[in-house]
């Protein structure tokens, strides 16, 4: 098989097979040449010296002069690397110069056999042979040499004599003449072969090579990518706990100082809500360049999500240095961010906590820098908090619940009032709001913001709502067998959870297993959930269309706008108990609450005031158009059991001022 019938597919693979065919039949060309010229100068003697034939001399010069011819060719095609650029042209120039070379041999026993012919026939069968063995990568320059000499040595060897051992003689030069062209193509199949493999295990190689730095420039992308946030560029949340983990584990036992900061952006959701979430990219991106521009070497700047971010700092005066990094990152975020042409003003709370001073492993260390930082926003943001002993036992207050939290649901152990909402002008009782109510054993009464607070951090917001409004079924069931089959109850859901589960499914779900008019349930939601109408509209479609009634709770406490109001189609709008309380002393308030009513009689809306305490400020209210009332002077929040009893003597109260 020669390089033509085994050349792959692949034009390249060919062109380095051919190339390297020229480079073997180059390399062993000089010797060859050199041999040549040797076995023709030794040969001439000879003949000479028997026959003082001048003809010899002129073969002989015939010989060298091919012979140098061919060397300064060669060496030419070497020094220019033809044999790499255009192997098929160097290796038709060497079949060719191997033909005339050989054929320039053939007059040697056409002329000088009768003078000494064993000897002819053993120079000229030694000389094809030593050609053919230096040829071994590419037959045809080979046998193009051989042919011409062997045949003429078996012209010769037929002349000489026609006795039988003569033809006998002859018959071998034959055979073994067509031996050595045999071996000349199959060596140069096995040649093929052989370069074809080394070429395919060096193509593997690089393929390998190529691969391996591909894995590995992939490898480190993908590192970069676990590693970085996105967005800021900075270190994020992996890092960070890897970070942790590292200074608290693998320092051994030594009081090794850690300093970590905690930082929230300021009213970061406003701005997100206000001017889109490009805008609120183009606020996170400059907190992170000029945090990361406070930060000295080995302080940690880390986003750990949302506009969370922590810095790290460990060593010598860690504690005094993240107070001077926190201080200087508050004035640099007080600095407005440019965004389309407008400045957008920005600001940001820092809590700060220290090991081994305040924790002994990294999560207790989060935990109290996260109470301080929230200690920090709710004492007036742009503050920082340093966490201290004082703090210790909010601490302990936010872990008990986070602890028991999920068990307390799992076993009843919350509890849900109903507080009352009255027609203040009759009396009549037209609904209840369901609020939720937890005894914790150890710590006391958990205040309701906090049970929803943590329901929210450990995922369990829909467990929690499905628990109270469970409760609030059963309850319309009671209130159904005592005769008040038109009280509605409301609960409260965050409009965070309209991204968890679907509200409509489970609050469906549970009045068909009570057997309730799904009209009987009110959602509640605060003000400043329709501020995104977008988020919320899809759950408010789906609850109204399964009946269920809907409500906006603290309702003047945001900036809703009456075009989102009109187009979720509330029910019921629930005046803050801010603007209630004390109103028939304030004239101001007054105003409001009129506005607020001539809001709700627009949007065909009924409107509900809380935080009604006294007969004063009920009289007020309804004298401004409020018409149903709720708080302390109708009735505090009560359980189930207590419920019925009110009942009866508000109405015996309520008939007895009839």
């Amino acid at each position: 098989m020669d390089a033509q019938s085994a050349r792959p597919e692949d034009h390249d693979h060919y062109a380095r097979l051919r190339a390297a065919q020229a480079e073997s039949v180059l390399g062993n060309i000089a010797l060859t040449l050199a041999s040549n010229i040797f076995v023709a100068v030794t040969t001439t003697g000879i003949i000479w010296s028997s026959t003082e034939d001048a003809s010899i001399l002129s073969w002989l010069a015939l010989v060298i002069s091919l012979s140098a011819a061919r060397f300064m060719v060669l060496e030419r095609i070497m020094r220019l690397g033809l044999h790499q650029t255009r192997p098929d042209a160097v290796l038709k120039f060497l079949t060719v110069a191997a033909l005339v070379s050989g054929i320039s041999w053939m007059p040697l026993p056409l002329l000088f056999a009768a003078s000494d012919g064993d000897y002819i026939v053993f120079v000229m069968a030694g000389t094809a042979t030593g050609a053919i063995i230096q040829s071994l990568s590419y037959w045809r320059s080979a046998i193009a040499f051989g042919a011409p000499v062997m045949g003429a040595t078996l012209v010769s060897m037929l002349m000489e004599s026609s006795t039988v051992s003569n033809y006998l003689l002859a018959l071998n030069v034959a055979l073994l003449t067509l031996m050595l062209f045999r071996a000349s193509v199959l060596s140069e199949r096995a040649f093929v072969r052989s370069q074809n493999v080394a070429m395919r295990t060096t193509q593997l190689a690089q393929s390998l090579a190529v691969a391996n730095t591909e894995i590995n420039k992939s490898s480190h992308r993908l590192e970069h990518l676990a590693n970085t946030d996105v967005l800021t560029g900075l270190a994020n949340r992996a890092v960070f706990n890897r970070r942790m983990e590292a200074l608290f584990y693998e320092g051994g036992r030594e009081r090794r100082e850690i300093a970590l900061l905690l930082i929230d952006l300021d009213k970061f959701k406003t701005i997100n809500d206000t001017r889109g979430h490009h805008a609120g990219d183009t606020v996170l991106k400059a907190a992170a360049t000029r945090l990361a521009a406070l930060c000295a070497s080995g302080d940690l700047p880390i986003r750990l999500g949302g506009d969370e971010f922590a810095v790290i700092l460990s060593g010598r005066n860690a504690a005094a240095r993240a107070d001077d990094l926190a201080r200087r990152f508050i004035d640099a975020a007080a600095e407005p961010v440019s965004f389309g042409g407008t400045e957008i003003p920005i600001g940001a709370s820092i809590g700060i906590a220290c090991a081994p001073d305040h924790a002994a492993d990294e999560d207790e260390l989060y935990a109290c820098a996260d109470l301080a930082l929230y200690c920090a926003k709710i004492e007036g943001r742009r503050r920082l908090k340093l966490f201290d002993g004082g703090l210790k036992g909010q601490l302990d207050y936010q872990r008990a619940i986070d602890r028991d939290l999920g068990a307390a649901l799992a076993q009843g152990g919350l509890d849900v009032h109903f507080q009352p909402q009255v027609d203040m002008a009759c009396g009549r009782v037209t609904g209840f709001e369901a609020l939720v109510r937890w005894w914790h054993p150890d710590i006391g009464a958990i205040s309701p913001p906090d049970i929803v607070s943590a329901a929210t951090k450990l995922q369990l917001s829909e467990r929690l709502t499905a628990y109270v409004a469970e409760c609030a079924c059963r309850f319309i069931r009671t209130l159904d067998r005592a005769g008040h089959a038109d009280a509605v109850v409301s609960i409260n859901m965050s409009p965070s959870e309209f991204d968890l589960y679907s509200p409509a499914l489970m609050l469906g779900e549970l009045a068909r297993r009570h057997g309730i008019n799904p009209n009987r349930i009110e959602v509640e939601i605060t003000e400043e959930a329709i501020l995104d109408p977008q988020k919320v509209e899809t759950a408010f479609f789906e609850l109204r269309r399964a009946g269920f009634r809907l409500a906006v709770d603290d309702f003047g406490m945001g900036h809703s706008s009456l075009a989102h109001l009109i187009s979720l189609k509330i029910d019921r709008l629930k005046v803050d108990r801010h603007f209630v309380t004390g109103i028939s002393a304030s004239a101001h308030n007054q105003a409001l609450v009129a506005a607020l009513v001539s809001v709700s009689r627009s949007l065909d809306m009924e409107l509900v005031v809380e935080g009604v305490e006294t007969a004063a400020d009920a009289e007020t209210l309804r004298m401004l158009g409020c018409r149903i009332g709720q708080g302390w002077l109708y009735g505090k929040a009560m359980p189930e059991a207590e419920v019925l009893t009110w009942l009866n003597r508000h109405h015996s109260r309520v008939k007895a001022v009839a």
